[in-house]
């Protein structure tokens, strides 16, 4: 089993990075192209993704900075991602998040997933200030 840790410094205030990250809605759009669309249905949340469809769930702290992505595999598994908004203490925002593969979680499966969310969050400023997006 593995566990990965990233951090990302925006130059975004922290409340328009945490309200973006918080968002399930806005889950296809940081997630580096794993997660296609998401739909809300009586069961809740499901995102429809390169690994099947999850079942998907937030636990949200605006005051503490804390997102917490539970999403879970029609086949058995589990996985949570935690997501930590902080202050940079100059007007951006570090985020840090962790990957940590559970049981079973293949290892294929779990180097997509890493990799998608790095991709993802590496685009995150671009989704923060399109704008600045290179075309």
């Amino acid at each position: 089993m593995q566990t990965r840790l990233l951090t990302l410094t925006l130059a975004a205030p922290r409340a328009t990075a945490f309200n973006f990250l918080a968002d399930i809605e806005n889950l296809p759009a940081w997630t580096g192209g794993l997660c296609e669309w998401v739909e809300l249905h009586r069961e809740g949340w499901w995102a429809y993704t390169a690994l099947g469809e999850l079942a998907v769930e937030t636990k949200v702290d605006d005051i503490a900075g804390v997102i917490d992505l539970s999403l879970r595999h029609v086949s058995g598994w589990s996985l949570v991602i935690p997501l930590r908004v902080r202050s940079d203490g100059e007007g951006g925002a570090l985020v840090h998040a962790a990957c940590r593969q559970t049981a079973g979680l293949t290892d294929e499966h779990y180097e997509r997933l890493f990799e998608a969310l790095l991709t993802g969050l590496r685009e995150l400023p671009a989704q923060l200030h399109p704008e600045l997006a290179v075309a």
